[in-house]
């Protein structure tokens, strides 16, 4: 498939890393000549200045012979054009990155189709609803929704004094309402567990569950925390102001919301559009100010001020200071491996988030969803198991998966979910919500997916 990407940014060089390295080709459109000529040298892809005249940029990109075309410069405005000028040189699907709430709401009168865009997102409200998620399952270091919301996955890092530390797997309880399909070691390792494997202190341990099941396994694991009461926003951007909207629209909220910001301008804005949010204007990396603050009082401190190293600081600081529980936004992938030393309890990076929802647009098969993890070493991938799978109708534990490289964590069948056990079997059609490396996912394409029944792109656009 041939893509043209509008912006070499954070997430249009993301995006084009991994469409790359699924044999797509791809063009890159970026008017700083700077970036195009660092990119050249690190990206398989052909690369296009955009001087203003954007018609001739997009007609030198192949628009004509292209079949998807996604605009996420910096500009909504300019990716909206983008996309208008993209649909009417050529039958293309598009996508724009958009951030401004204005033109994605009701109100607006133009539709996204009439703008000429198939599908806009907006990596900012993915990030605070990610975060959000996070706030109301503070048991848990991960969360994500599969197979209709009826299956979950769940992240937990094991507490140094858990009764599960130096046991195997094996001598886990029984039970039919969940599974480990993954644990994550501080080295940066990612297991795909067998019976033998054994937990060691600070693992990430990735759970799949029915979704609102309570199991006896997260008290093995780690200490049950406390529910957020308060929580407290460093940084009044994008992300910030979206996380504070989102918390203020739950309707059993309960909880106290403060958000800091450095500057005066962006304080008397944000005082304008959040009603149950105290913003103060101050310094996040102060720590007199946070202590007049009573940080040690915070449930959960979220950091998101635009810049990687202060957010690092300020998790950091604020953990010192008492802050029960910290979330930090996290861009440069280099960042990434200091996670877990430095004992931050959760992150996130807007440019994976986007990645993972995108990419899935690209697959030719019945791959329904792909989430990446952390660090990118490990990813759950949600498919409809085809006719013509070798791996059906046959018990889970013959077929030796694990050896594979990947394990089946969760099934739904007929609307029903299903965490198997080794006697359990794969029937076509069955909904498979599957944990696995990256390099492996073509493998589990191949085997479960077959080549007879591909989405079209026009139904995955449309998804």
């Amino acid at each position: 498939m041939r893509v043209i990407i509008a912006g070499a940014g954070d997430i249009g060089t993301e995006l084009a890393k991994k469409l790359i390295a699924d044999d797509h080709d791809v063009v890159v459109l970026e008017k700083d000549i700077n970036k195009i000529s660092n990119l050249s040298n690190k990206l398989d892809a052909m690369m296009v200045q955009e001087t203003g005249k954007r018609i001739s940029a997009l007609v030198d990109a192949g628009i004509k012979q292209s079949d998807v075309f996604i605009a996420v410069t910096d500009s909504d405005e300019l990716n909206i054009m983008f996309c208008m000028i993209a649909k009417k040189l050529a039958d293309i699907k598009t996508v724009a990155r958009v951030r401004n709430p204005e033109y994605t709401s009701s109100d607006m009168m133009l539709t996204s189709e009439q703008l000429g865009i198939d599908n806009m997102i907006d990596p900012e409200r993915l990030a605070a609803l990610e975060i959000a998620k996070l706030i109301k399952n503070p048991d848990v270091d991960e969360i994500e929704y599969y197979a209709d919301g009826k299956i979950e996955l769940v992240a937990l890092r094991a507490d140094k004094d858990s009764e599960l530390i130096n046991q195997p797997l094996t001598s886990l309880p029984i039970s039919s309402n969940y599974l480990v399909v993954g644990i994550s070691r501080e080295n940066g390792e990612v297991v795909i567990p067998r019976g033998e494997d054994k937990f060691m202190s600070n693992d990430m341990i990735y759970v799949v569950k029915r979704t609102g099941t309570l199991t006896e396994f997260s008290s093995m694991v780690r200490s049950k925390k406390k529910r957020i009461k308060s929580v407290m926003i460093l940084g009044g951007g994008k992300i910030g102001f979206k996380l504070a909207q989102v918390l203020e629209g739950y309707k059993k909220n309960g909880i106290t919301i403060k958000l800091v910001e450095k500057s005066p301008d962006k304080c008397r804005i944000l005082s304008e559009y959040l009603n149950k949010t105290l913003v103060l204007n101050g310094d996040a990396a102060d720590i007199n100010f946070l202590k007049d603050e009573n940080i040690e009082n915070v449930d959960m401190l979220v950091s998101v001020t635009g810049s990687d190293e202060l957010n690092i600081l300020t998790s950091i600081l604020g953990k010192k200071l008492g802050a029960s529980k910290t979330i930090v936004e996290i861009n440069k992938l280099d960042y990434e491996v200091l996670m877990q030393p430095l004992e931050i309890d959760s992150y996130l990076s807007p440019r994976l988030l986007v990645a993972g929802r995108l990419t899935k647009l690209f697959r030719r098969s019945n791959i329904i969803s792909e989430t990446f993890l952390k660090d990118e070493k490990a990813e759950i991938v949600e498919l409809i198991v085809s006719h013509d799978s070798p791996l059906t109708r046959q018990p889970i534990k013959a077929l030796r998966l694990s050896a594979k490289g990947f394990i089946v964590g969760g099934i739904l069948r007929k609307g029903k979910a299903i965490i198997p056990r080794g006697h359990d079997i794969i029937l076509p059609e069955d909904r498979l919500i599957i944990f696995t490396h990256p390099q492996k996912v073509k493998q589990v394409e191949r085997l479960f997916c077959g080549d007879k029944h591909p989405h079209t792109m026009k139904g995955l656009m449309e998804g």
